[in-house]
């Protein structure tokens, strides 16, 4: 929400008129006139001021000027200024930004459709599901948040424009929009209409965000189950298969009643994370975002302390998340000093207080520290694998054995590709013969048995490829051990490659190949 600046001049030429306005709800002892504006110093009553006011900034705001009443000096001033020309406002512009943002939304909601569904492809038809499972429910939650805002501000007789809706297509936000914000067309009154205008749009997209993500997380109960070697989609260059979403505090408690673990989320538990994290989001207190109303009528002018401490939190998160640090930016361009209301001496009441206390844990409980991440494919192998073989037969019988551990936070593929090099090397023919009288060849993934997908002899090296290993998320290990057997013994050299399955689609961070190297001497004669 944005305010109005103040006019530029003086109202000199209507100081009788001014002068009878305020005389009606206050008594005047002295009049001042600045350069820019009209001072009166009057005497109120502390039973009757928030009232009074109210009604004398409406008269004048209808006759086109803007009043403000302060302490200054232990005396009460009411500074008068001319209301600036505006244009009139037009919801043509509304219109179109809205019917963008359910094209991008639509859109959003397909592309994830397609990879909850394990799909590699666009189709026409998903569109339809992406719309009734993300777009109309992401925007039933922020067009509703701003029309509270909106019917809250009316309420206080405080002019509003329709919600702004900030389309923005993917890649570059993958949900296919930045949210909606409303235009606010005149100053706040008081602290009162401050936190009530503030507070009412979050209050209202958090009410319709949890039921949202209630039933996509029950929903998700139902998931399809995709195999690792599914990678997701890829669409205009942005993968979209394995996206983490991070747990809030909110999202945590009521995830508990749906054990999914890292399952696959349904669209529509998207929409519901995505409302809460932008329900958080927005109560920052910064400048023209809800907090900033909220805490400025909470806090006053100590509000400024908190705005620069949530920029520092933000700056020290941008560490682990970068995004923080644009949200951090953000604060600091939008101001960390909220204009006052007009009326900035009347408190809060007890029950605003502890709206606005818990318009603080809503956002608190909707924050995420990593809100969104693709998975890294960080795991890790020793560069030397164990090779021991039975010493009571003159072949080759060899166990080669190392460990992967998988340090993402979610399930990994590999595959293994084996090199081996007989040593001193074998002429071509000595090579065939060597791999023809293979008589077993095995991988052991931590305790389970598969046989070599494939092996061929390609003079001068013999080239083995494992079956999938599936390796849990969190630290887990698995422990892989490669078994061969020839009646003719031989002396290897080796490398074990192994290989992140989904690594050409997802583009991970630290999803590198990684080799193993492995040497094995037969028994001596």
């Amino acid at each position: 929400m944005t305010l109005p600046p103040p006019g530029p001049s003086a109202p000199i030429a209507d100081l009788d008129k001014l002068r009878a306005e305020v005389g009606r709800y206050f008594t005047i002892y002295e009049t001042r006139i600045s350069p820019v504006s009209v001072l009166f110093l009057v005497n109120v009553n502390a039973s009757t001021l928030e009232a009074n006011f109210g009604r004398l900034a409406h008269a004048l705001w209808s006759e086109r000027f803007i009043a403000q009443i302060r302490l200054e000096g232990g005396e009460h001033v009411i500074e008068v200024v001319r209301r600036p020309d505006r244009k009139p406002w037009s919801g043509g512009v509304n219109l179109v930004m809205l019917a963008l943002t359910i094209v991008t939304t639509v859109f959003a909601g397909a592309f994830l459709w397609v990879a909850y569904n394990g799909g590699s492809s666009f189709r026409t038809s998903d569109l339809l599901w992406g719309a009734v499972f993300f777009a109309a429910p992401l925007l039933a939650i922020l067009g509703l948040h701003e029309l509270a805002h909106y019917f809250m501000a009316r309420r206080h007789h405080v002019e509003a424009s329709m919600p702004f809706f900030l389309p923005m297509p993917p890649p570059f936000v993958i949900f296919g929009t930045f949210g909606a914000f409303i235009s606010l067309r005149e100053p706040i009154t008081d602290k009162k209409a401050l936190m009530d205008i503030g507070v009412a749009g979050p209050i209202a997209g958090f009410l319709v965000a949890i039921p949202v993500t209630i039933a996509g997380l029950f929903l998700s109960l139902h998931s399809p189950v995709l195999p690792l070697t599914n990678c997701g989609p890829v669409f205009l260059s942005v993968p979209y298969g394995g996206t983490l979403f991070g747990a809030s505090a909110v999202w945590y408690a009521l995830s508990l009643f749906f054990p999914l673990g890292m399952t696959n989320l349904n669209p529509l538990a998207v929409a519901g994370w995505v409302g809460l994290l932008i329900t958080s989001i927005n109560l920052l207190p910064a400048g023209q975002l809800d907090g900033g109303h909220v805490f400025r009528a909470l806090l006053g002018k100590r509000s400024v302390w908190l705005s620069l401490t949530v920029v520092v939190i933000l700056i020290a998160l941008g560490f682990f998340y970068p995004g923080w640090f644009i949200f951090a930016f953000l604060v600091l361009l939008l101001g960390v000093r909220h204009p006052p209301p007009l009326n900035d001496i009347s408190p809060l009441d007890t029950t605003r207080k502890l709206v606005g206390v818990a318009a603080g844990l809503i956002l608190i409980g909707g924050f995420s520290l990593v809100p969104i991440a693709q998975p890294t494919g960080d795991f890790s192998t020793p560069t030397k694998a164990t090779a021991v073989g039975p010493w009571d037969s003159y072949a080759t019988q060899a166990n080669i054995s190392f460990p992967i551990t998988n340090q993402d936070l979610v399930s990994h593929g590999f595959v293994l590709f084996v090199n081996m090099t007989p040593s001193p090397g074998l002429g071509a023919n000595a090579t065939e013969t060597y791999f023809a009288n293979m008589t077993q060849c095995s991988f052991t993934f931590s305790g389970a048995s598969e046989a070599c997908a494939s092996a061929r002899a390609n003079w001068p090296t013999v080239d083995l490829v494992s079956p999938m290993a599936t390796v849990a998320g969190g630290g887990a290990r698995v422990l892989v051990t490669l078994t061969f057997e020839d009646r003719i013994p031989q002396a290897l050299n080796g490398t074990i490659t192994v290989y992140e399955i989904c690594q050409g689609v997802q583009h991970l961070q630290n999803g590198s190949p990684q080799e193993v190297s492995f040497s094995y001497e037969p028994p001596p004669l």
